[in-house]
């Protein structure tokens, strides 16, 4: 179980974050929504550990989080971010053996139970085993986020972040990455957090939706029932919005 306490980040003057709390479950997804700008980031990157909140808590299995440099390896390990660019998030002149290699190396330093190289690509996708001494830059986009989530799944993680992580991708691409990461979420029981400035409403990928913007959780509620019982104008705006795009 991850427990959000509420928490507040300012930049400046800024509020980007205004007293969050929310709680996210084992085997189960939930998709954060808010424009850009609303601190849906900020609130992935506080859990990661790359920013420190200014107040509030983090809580993972009843254990307070601090910030990444004040985490144990297990802490770290146990929670995995999926970047929105999968070009940028990897070495392309890297092949993918050493591209894997670095965290299955990191992991032993630590002692570290980690799952084989083999094992984590082969159940992305097996096809990608035929690319272990291909160098990154011979892979298309949904290959590389692929490659991506693998990494992530040789430490065994508790908590995946997908942040935006099919926006540079196309449509086939995104359907496959979205199934995959239900996959995971399905067969590992791990949390599983999509940060999203756009939703299909159709498509009911998630079990959750927690609503932001310009720092306030608005709505946090079952995704399957959101279509129908959205609550605030911002809400309701997304319905509305994913109407005029879906009927064009």
């Amino acid at each position: 179980m991850l427990k959000i306490i509420n928490l507040n980040k300012k930049y400046g003057n800024k509020q980007v974050l205004n007293n969050i709390s929310m709680e996210f479950a084992c085997g189960e997804s939930t998709a954060v929504v808010g424009e850009s700008g609303s601190g849906k980031t900020t609130l992935a990157k506080i859990i990661i550990g790359l920013e420190k909140q200014d107040s509030g808590q983090v809580l993972l299995n009843n254990k307070e989080l601090a910030d990444l440099k004040h985490r144990s390896f297990s802490q770290c390990a146990e929670i995995q971010y999926i970047f929105q660019d999968p070009y940028s998030a990897l070495e392309s002149n890297y092949t993918v053996l050493k591209t894997l290699k670095e965290t299955t190396a990191i992991c032993k330093r630590n002692n570290y139970e980690h799952i084989s190289i083999e094992e984590a690509l082969g159940y992305v996708d097996e096809n990608l085993l035929d690319y272990l001494n291909e160098k990154v830059e011979v892979l298309s986009g949904g290959q590389r986020q692929k490659l991506c989530i693998a990494r992530s799944l040789i430490t065994n993680p508790a908590i995946i972040i997908a942040d935006e992580c099919t926006s540079m991708l196309d449509e086939k691409s995104s359907e496959e990455i979205y199934g995959l990461l239900n996959k995971i979420k399905e067969d590992k029981k791990i949390i599983l957090i999509s940060i999203l400035h756009e939703i299909d409403f159709y498509k009911g990928r998630w079990n959750k939706i927690a609503v932001i913007k310009d720092g306030n959780l608005l709505e946090h509620k079952e995704f399957k029932s959101f279509y129908e019982t959205a609550e605030t104008e911002y809400g309701l705006k997304l319905i509305e919005a994913y109407k005029y795009f879906k009927d064009r």
